[in-house]
């Protein structure tokens, strides 16, 4: 029997997490697993909690305790290979998929998260072969129709990977990943007006959306226009809060500051990263940081070449979106 502190702060913490509220919602669910320590979902929800933080090491950690607790669990046996998954250990994260497609057949979570650690690993034809599978459960589900859409981009199927986006938009025309989808694809096939009036769609549906921001300042530098991608940056940085991390806004900004030369800022968010990540992401920073301290000594010396090419194009003088 659940006790009824317990089962208040296992849903106290439940709210917290909704709420992004990482660090609280953990320190409810340590409440709740000190009550009741069989408490397996308590256990798998800390983990989630410990994920969204990018703490990897300590979220699979609790999704073992919760698994030694519940092994049949396909809710924790998924958490666990996202997770997995997210540190780059993409064997293991499809392991834990495969066992949760063992017990239940239908888990469209499990296909599509191994379908997603094939993607990873550029096994792009087996994606497709698993995301079969989940077609024929559920040729209507919204995931599936996007890690398909995925999948053929990232195969250059760049026509029919938009086809399967828009089946999504058919269904739910403000379906924010649809369109950062098809602005992505667009951008992949070199037509960057039409990638920034997607994500710029995806801010008119909202436009506290972080990607989409994140996504314009990414094609805004493919285009070298890196003061105005910094700007969208900052934007995103501003609606995140201050102390908020999210590795792509990060990564981002990190990089056009290097661009613009502005090299001890682009140290600092590089060493931000480093502390936050694990696996892949860490070492990519630490190897950037490597990177932009030989660009700081050639600078010093006046050895540095512009990194920005002399024929690229002006700055729009600051031009970004309307929200």
């Amino acid at each position: 029997m659940v006790k009824s502190n317990e089962n208040n702060a296992y849903k106290r913490g439940q709210e917290l997490l909704d709420q992004g509220l990482y660090k609280e919602a953990i320190e409810q669910f340590d409440a709740a697993i000190a009550e009741q320590p069989q408490s397996w979902k308590a256990l798998n929800s800390k983990g989630f909690a410990f994920q969204k933080m990018s703490r990897y090491t300590e979220a699979v950690e609790c999704f073992d305790k919760a698994l030694a607790l519940n092994p049949q669990s396909v809710e924790v046996l998924n958490n666990k290979g996202v997770t997995l998954s997210m540190r780059g250990l993409y064997k293991d994260a499809i392991a834990c998929f495969n066992e949760a497609v063992a017990i239940d057949k239908t888990s469209l979570e499990a296909l599509n998260g191994k379908a997603i650690a094939l993607q990873h690993m550029f096994s792009y034809k087996e994606a497709l072969d698993v995301l079969e599978q989940a077609m024929k459960i559920d040729n209507k589900h919204a995931q599936t129709l996007l890690s398909v859409a995925v999948t053929l981009q990232k195969l250059k199927q760049y026509e029919r990977a938009i086809s399967f986006f828009k089946k999504v938009l058919a269904n739910d025309k403000n379906n924010i990943k649809a369109w950062n989808g098809v602005g992505v694809t667009y951008q992949l096939m070199g037509d960057n007006a039409s990638a920034i009036k997607c994500f710029t769609k995806i801010l008119n549906i909202d436009s506290r959306e972080i990607q989409a921001w994140i996504s314009i300042g990414f094609v805004y530098q493919k285009m070298l226009k890196f003061n105005d991608a910094l700007k969208c940056y900052k934007k995103a940085q501003m609606i995140i809060g201050a102390g908020k991390y999210h590795h792509k806004l990060y990564d981002g900004l990190a990089s056009c500051l290097t661009k613009l030369s502005e090299f001890d800022q682009a140290i600092e968010v590089y060493q931000q990263i480093f502390q936050r990540e694990e696996g892949k992401k860490k070492w990519d920073a630490q190897r950037s940081m490597k990177f932009v301290n030989k660009l700081k000594r050639k600078k010093a010396v006046g050895t540095l070449q512009s990194i920005i090419p002399a024929d690229a194009p002006a700055t729009s003088g600051g031009e970004t979106p309307a929200e």
